[in-house]
């Protein structure tokens, strides 16, 4: 997923990106482990969203903090 898609996201929708993201990464990794995936890959992508969706999340939520200050 990209940048531009992660932003527009609400922070409740985020917060479920992530959830269900590292779900999925886990899921991924499971099959590799057992040989069931062709796509490899697909472990290295769904890091980088998950970072991506992270990062978005703590700029948001240290505006917040500034905005209160």
């Amino acid at each position: 997923m990209k940048l531009t898609e992660i932003t527009k996201k609400t922070d409740a929708e985020l917060q479920q990106l992530i959830a269900s993201t590292q779900a999925e990464l886990a899921q991924a990794v499971l099959d590799s482990r057992t040989k069931e995936t062709k796509d490899v890959k697909q472990i290295g992508r769904l890091k980088k969203t998950i970072a991506r969706a992270l990062t978005i999340a703590r700029e948001r939520e240290i505006a917040k903090m500034e905005a209160q200050v």
